[in-house]
């Protein structure tokens, strides 16, 4: 075994979690290392298109987003974490924009847009690469800074000491007083089980998510998991790719599916698909809602919604 590298924290992650805590923990005088399981740049944050919500219009407030966030979530979502999340928002985007992202302006001011669940306009962008920017501005901190970053090093024991952890990362050993677990959720794998198309990144397989339930970690809602009604399709080149909210509303017939968050197999999608080898051209999405019950739309937004509510970039 190699001789142990120690730090004060380890964060395991490098999606825009990941590289926050770790940027918070340097920033705070830590001695910080971040692990990823593949290239620093591989992660579900990066892929994320629509941008982030934080009350900032005239007409908003924290407290109108968390009641739009409680009401999205029928209710079952944690009051005291949605305040938090609405009430930091703000702050969140200051901090943001301290470390290198530019949100697009006009008029002075932010340009907001609304989106699905939201009473208001309240959603920044950078364009239409939200989350790349995000990663890229924080990722560039990171590489400038003292902290010490390991790619190609997952994530794969982690022991409780007297003092702290110790965890295996690939061919490392890496002692800390406290350990961040930003490593993302399981969504690529289980649609991949399923046999289902899904947006997620390869990488989001859920190893560190089962390393810490095994430890003990409470959880909240883990069946739940987050369906993004819109996507690639066909052609197999387009597999992978999501469709976000605005160009949905551009097309009648697919904002007509936009609250549908049941999962679509390969096979029906293909079927469902205008101009694909086994759909002809005169069948639209809405072809694929009327094949849904809406007792099962709504059973599956309520588990979406639960997902949702705990934690950002999970589509």
């Amino acid at each position: 075994m190699p001789a142990p590298i120690e730090f004060d924290v380890l964060v395991v992650g490098s999606g825009a979690s990941g590289l926050a805590a770790a940027v918070s923990a340097k920033r705070g005088g830590a001695r910080v290392a971040l692990v990823a399981k593949d290239a620093v740049q591989s992660c579900n944050s990066a892929k994320a298109q629509g941008g982030i919500q934080a009350a900032f219009g005239e007409d908003d407030s924290p407290e109108q987003h968390a009641e739009d966030v409680w009401k999205s979530s029928h209710e079952t979502a944690d009051r005291r974490l949605v305040e938090v999340l609405t009430g930091e928002a703000p702050d969140a985007i200051h901090w943001l924009e301290e470390h290198g992202v530019e949100f697009t302006r006009e008029n002075g001011g932010y340009r907001l847009a609304r989106c699905g669940g939201s009473s208001r306009k309240r959603l920044l962008q950078v364009g239409d690469r939200t989350g790349h920017a995000i990663t890229k501005a924080l990722r560039d901190w990171v590489e400038s800074s003292e902290i010490e970053v390991f790619p190609k090093s997952p994530l794969t024991e982690l022991i409780q000491r007297p003092n702290g952890w110790r965890a295996s990362c690939g061919e490392h050993v890496i002692d800390a007083g406290a350990v961040v677990l930003a490593a993302g959720g399981r969504c690529f794998r289980i649609a991949e089980e399923r046999g289902e198309l899904t947006t997620n990144h390869p990488g989001a397989t859920g190893e560190v998510t089962q390393i810490a339930v095994d430890l003990g970690a409470e959880t909240r809602d883990y069946d739940a998991l987050q369906y993004h009604p819109n996507g690639g399709a066909w052609p197999p080149a387009m597999q992978g790719y999501s469709i976000p909210e605005t160009t949905r509303a551009c097309w009648p017939t697919a904002a007509r599916t936009s609250s549908s968050t049941t999962p679509v197999s390969r096979r029906t999608a293909r079927e469902a698909t205008p101009g694909s080898p086994r759909q002809s051209s005169t069948r639209s999405a809405a072809w694929l809602a009327s094949r849904t019950s809406r007792r099962k739309r709504v059973a599956a937004a309520r588990s979406s919604s639960r997902s949702s509510a705990s934690g950002a970039w999970t589509r």
